[in-house]
């Protein structure tokens, strides 16, 4: 006959194998879940780089747009129209004026009563609008400021130097906006050039 003492000593068995099946069931859930977790972290560490590879090729990508548009712009600068009329006004218009921004509004406002002149005009015209529209990109970012003082600074703070008068006082029945970028980025090529100096 079985013995309650071996009928109790087999429950006590069964109890401590359940215990120790559950232990184990245990200590395997939390293997696999942190197992999980790492593979979780992973996951998001390799999501973050990516992100961050993603980040960087757009930025190239704009960088790289912005390097076309500016080169296209000066293409345009360099190239012979805008030579030609950055010539005129260069050597023969601001001499006739002793190279005065005084004199020279003077001498605007001659010619805005004469016959229209596209001779006179159109250099004038088109350099103030290209520095103009210059001066928009810049503000807008989408040319690098640091490329337009590089190549355009000189003869810009020049040419806003010679042409300020008669485009302020232009203002008084065109608008106060008038080529107000233009003259934004003038000032901002002087600050650099003393940011510079200092």
């Amino acid at each position: 006959m079985v013995e309650f003492q071996d009928i109790q000593a087999a429950y006590y068995m069964v109890a401590a194998t359940g215990v120790l099946i559950a232990a184990a069931y245990y200590i395997l859930n939390l293997r696999v879940s942190m197992r999980n977790q790492e593979l979780s972290l992973k996951a998001l560490e390799q999501s973050a780089k990516t992100q961050e590879l993603s980040l960087k090729a757009q930025e190239q990508n704009l960088e790289t747009r912005q390097a076309q548009l500016f080169m296209q712009l000066f293409d345009r600068f360099s190239g012979e129209e805008l030579s030609r009329y950055y010539g005129k006004i260069r050597y023969e218009i601001s001499p006739l004026c002793h190279d005065s921004p005084e004199e020279f509004a003077q001498f605007v406002k001659q010619h805005e009563h004469e016959k229209f002149n596209p001779e006179f005009w159109a250099p004038i015209h088109q350099m103030s609008m290209f520095y103009e529209g210059v001066a928009v990109l810049v503000r807008k970012n989408l040319i690098d400021i640091d490329m337009v003082e590089s190549l355009l600074a000189d003869r810009l703070v020049w040419y806003w130097n010679l042409v300020k008068i008669a485009m302020r006082d232009d203002r008084t029945y065109q608008g106060p906006q008038l080529f107000a970028n233009f003259e934004w980025l003038n000032d901002e090529m002087l600050r650099r050039k003393q940011k510079a100096a200092a």
